[in-house]
């Protein structure tokens, strides 16, 4: 695990330190829109009050760049998981209170470290990042959701409507990429472009140099999927070792 302090050092390079100090430690309205930018898009994060550190790096790199924004306040739910399953209906607001704009979706811990010119290219409905993996002898893709450009397309708007119908889905543990999953049979004729990896860089990570950088900040949070999954795989080494020493002791007994 990365260091909360080396996460918040990371954070802070974009920047001058007194002018990072003054947003590390600022206030937000409960939303703040910018439109001044003019880019066909709008950068749209939301955020709990506990990431409000996080979203003021992000507003900073937005104003350097004289960006669309518009930032916008949430009520935590009562877990992690819950939490980033809002963002699904926050796009499909999006959508609809800028209707002359795209919507530039950013997990509110992002920072832009340079102009994000790509996003001028894209022409299909919606603009997400796609890893493929090597899994159980499978070759498979998976996504990722903290970068994510949706068009305000007809296709666009669909996307983001079908993807939030879908929390019902995905159970009290899943998360909001869980619920584009789940969305993916009733996405018919929605058109995808493969977001740059340099849009979605994790800071940490191996890659090119970031265009949007990532902190996990999430790895700061207490994650009950990740226990449960845990949970069940020690409980399922706990029924092998058990059934293991029954064997044992069965033939020890037979044969002693």
């Amino acid at each position: 695990m990365i260091p909360v302090a080396k996460l918040e050092e990371a954070t802070t390079d974009i920047m001058p330190a007194a002018k990072s100090e003054a947003a590390a430690s600022g206030s937000l309205s409960d939303e703040v829109t910018d439109l001044g930018g003019g880019q066909r898009f709008v950068v749209c994060a939301f955020y709990t009050t506990n990431y409000l550190s996080k979203v003021l790096r992000l507003k900073a790199s937005l104003d350097r760049f004289g960006l669309n924004y518009h930032l916008k306040r949430v009520p935590r739910r009562l877990t992690w998981e819950a939490t980033t399953r809002l963002k699904a209906q926050f796009v499909t607001e999006c959508l609809a209170k800028f209707p002359d704009h795209d919507v530039l979706y950013l997990d509110a811990d992002a920072i832009i470290r340079h102009p994000p010119d790509f996003f001028d290219t894209v022409t299909s409905d919606v603009c997400m990042l796609f890893t493929p993996v090597f899994r159980d002898g499978k070759r498979a893709l998976t996504i990722a959701a903290g970068t994510l450009y949706v068009r305000n397309t007809e296709g666009g708007r669909r996307f983001a409507e079908i993807w939030s119908s879908n929390e019902p889905k995905v159970g009290p543990l899943g998360l909001d990429e869980d619920m584009i999953y789940s969305a993916f049979t009733d996405l018919e004729g929605v058109s995808f472009t493969a977001l740059p990896r340099a849009y979605s860089k994790i800071f940490d990570a191996n890659g090119p140099d970031p265009v949007i950088e990532h902190f996990q900040a999430s790895r700061e949070q207490l994650k009950f999927g990740k226990l449960a999954r845990r949970s069940r795989r020690a409980l399922g080494i706990a029924m092998i070792v058990g059934a293991v020493f029954v064997a044992v002791t069965f033939i020890s007994r037979l044969f002693g």
